[in-house]
């Protein structure tokens, strides 16, 4: 990284730490919606779809060869 950037990081801090007896821990937190809330959007919504993909012909042809 740019250690310029470095040195503007800020640390942020939990306002309860996880060992206190006040933290509860809670899941399903969807961190993209919260973005989401403030602007950001995935990188991936603004790139292409991928092409779609081409599955190889697998049928079975047999040739009958007569010599005569």
């Amino acid at each position: 990284m740019n250690d310029e950037v470095l040195k503007r990081a800020k640390r942020t801090e939990p306002w309860i730490p996880v060992g206190h007896p006040d933290f509860k821990w809670t899941t399903g937190a969807d961190v993209q919606a919260t973005w989401r809330k403030h602007g950001w959007t995935p990188p991936s919504e603004r790139m292409p779809a991928p092409p779609p993909e081409v599955k190889p012909d697998t049928t079975v042809r047999t040739f009958r060869v007569f010599r005569g």
